[in-house]
């Protein structure tokens, strides 16, 4: 990620095809246990490196990109907005893949898959450590092997997120678009045959008549009819929300770790 590559818009961080990553603060969750999923609790801010040369270490300037502040007693998880088309968004942390839990490569893999894809993805909560669950993305210093790069690699060097967004290429994105008119021209076709309302809609049949119930009195000549009541349905809304849980792992290398930036 170069500073060219990248636009920032207030908090958002505008990658190279129209994605959009925030990065949202949220609580630290205990060490030990499995836990709900924590809140959002506002964006970090999100600023250029090449804006402070005169206060940031040497290494950040020559590696470019963003900063952002982070307190030890935080946590963070990442947003994903910004593209109606397709695209595969790679995260890691301290070059190691943030999905897999595999080392950083900057090649797509689907097994085992190191990219989340957009705009399917909404947000990621953290580190992969197992099957359900996630460790969060935290900061913790460099050097104290505390960090996932540490566990993974056996070394401190590089720290930090890693983000990298693949767009579809130009074979890819015409199938996709080709797809995509098919499914508005069904969808206008369905329209087309429901009834409109108002002049020359066709009459909509009456509500049956409620029958009497085994051995209850029937109607009187002359009495109106009873009709049956309609009962009310409730429908119960389902949150889009993922079910990972956040838990520390287990002490394999492969179960993450805390990540610095």
């Amino acid at each position: 990620m170069t500073d060219s590559s990248v636009r920032i818009d207030g908090n958002t961080l505008q990658l190279p095809g129209g994605a959009a990553v925030r990065f949202v603060r949220t609580l630290r969750l205990p060490e030990t246990g499995t836990h709900p999923l924590p809140p959002g609790l506002g964006e970090f801010p999100v600023r250029r490196v090449s804006d402070f040369p005169d206060t940031v270490p040497e290494e950040w300037r020559a590696r470019g990109g963003v900063m952002l502040p982070v307190y030890l007693r935080e946590a963070m998880w990442l947003s994903f907005a910004g593209t109606r088309r397709p695209a595969a968004l790679q995260v890691g942390v301290g070059k190691v893949c943030a999905v897999s839990g595999e080392p950083w490569s900057d090649r797509l893999s689907r097994d085992p898959q190191n990219y989340v894809v957009l705009p399917r993805q909404p947000w990621l909560d953290g580190i992969n450590s197992g099957k359900g669950t996630v460790r969060q993305f935290v900061a913790v210093p460099l050097g104290l092997g505390a960090t996932v790069e540490g566990q993974v690699t056996g070394e401190e060097v590089w720290g930090g997120v890693q983000l990298q967004c693949f767009p579809l290429n130009e074979r890819e994105l015409a199938i996709w678009r080709e797809a995509e008119q098919r499914l508005a021209r069904k969808a206008r076709a369905r329209a087309a045959t429901l009834p409109t309302g108002g002049y020359g809609m066709p009459a909509m049949p009456m509500a049956a008549q409620a029958a009497p119930a085994p051995g209850g009195p029937r109607p009187r000549a002359g009495e109106p009819p009873r009709w049956a009541s309609a009962s009310a349905v409730r429908c119960a809304r389902r949150s889009t929300r993922t079910t990972a849980r956040c838990r520390p792992g287990p002490s394999s290398p492969r179960a993450g770790s805390s990540c610095t930036w």
